[in-house]
């Protein structure tokens, strides 16, 4: 993965990505969520919160992310 960090902090939008990552039998998923933290080894999404606080979030190491990409605002929909 490349080292260039995708998180702005002085951002106020959320940033969405999209990141397709290998599990613990080597399985791949694909998900999207806000990147809510970026570390030299680890990165999280966010995918719910309540109260201004995370619900639901997911912690992947950045050695097992086969690819990430910011998903442009425009291209999210409602359901």
């Amino acid at each position: 993965m490349a080292t260039k960090k995708l998180l702005d902090k002085n951002n106020p939008e959320n940033t969405v990505v999209r990141v397709i990552f290998r599990g613990k039998f080597n399985d791949k998923y694909d998900c999207v969520g806000v990147l809510v933290r970026e570390e030299k080894k680890m990165i999280r999404i966010a995918f719910s919160a309540k109260d201004n606080k995370m619900v639901d979030f997911l912690d992947v190491r950045k050695s097992k992310i086969v690819s990430i990409g910011i998903i442009h605002p425009s291209a999210i929909k409602n359901l």
